[in-house]
């Protein structure tokens, strides 16, 4: 089966989020969490600690942690700037899977993967996601029919 696609930033963001979420379902969270909770311990340290500059910088240190544990929560802007710096933007790729792995071939490098190398698939409402060789493979579906999509099926 071959098809031809892009990665567009919405794709992106829902593949690394499907990727995490396969990887660790709670780890976002969890991450999250304990940012908040430093921030929290570093705010009241230096509410009832430190009584000269220390406070100041304890309580901007606390700010900070709060800031990046709410930030691990809604994770899509984080994936969206990731997406700005990759250079997936206008590329076009084609693929070709077949019972003994893909091919994925860009403008620039083309990988190939034998079905026993992907230690990770998966997909959600928008795309395929494979993760092998320290790279996550995107498919979106909008470049899929229903009968390649179920050909994939088989493959997950």
């Amino acid at each position: 089966m071959q098809f031809n696609y892009e990665i567009p930033a919405d794709e992106f963001i829902a593949a690394q989020i499907a990727f995490h979420t396969a990887k660790d379902k709670h780890r976002l969270i969890k991450r999250a969490l304990g940012y908040m909770l430093l921030g929290v311990v570093f705010g009241l340290s230096a509410i009832f600690r430190y009584p000269d500059l220390g406070p100041l910088l304890l309580l901007l240190s606390a700010a900070y942690f709060i800031c990046v544990g709410i930030g691990n929560l809604f994770p899509q802007r984080l994936f969206r700037n990731a997406y700005q710096q990759s250079a997936l933007e206008g590329n076009r790729y084609q693929a070709e899977l077949d019972e003994s792995g893909f091919l994925v071939s860009g403008d620039s490098c083309s990988w190939r993967v034998a079905w026993n190398e992907v230690h990770l698939k998966g997909e959600n409402k928008r795309v395929f996601i494979f993760y092998a060789k320290a790279t996550i493979f995107i498919f979106g579906k909008k470049y899929l029919t229903d009968e390649q999509q179920r050909e994939i099926r088989r493959f997950i």
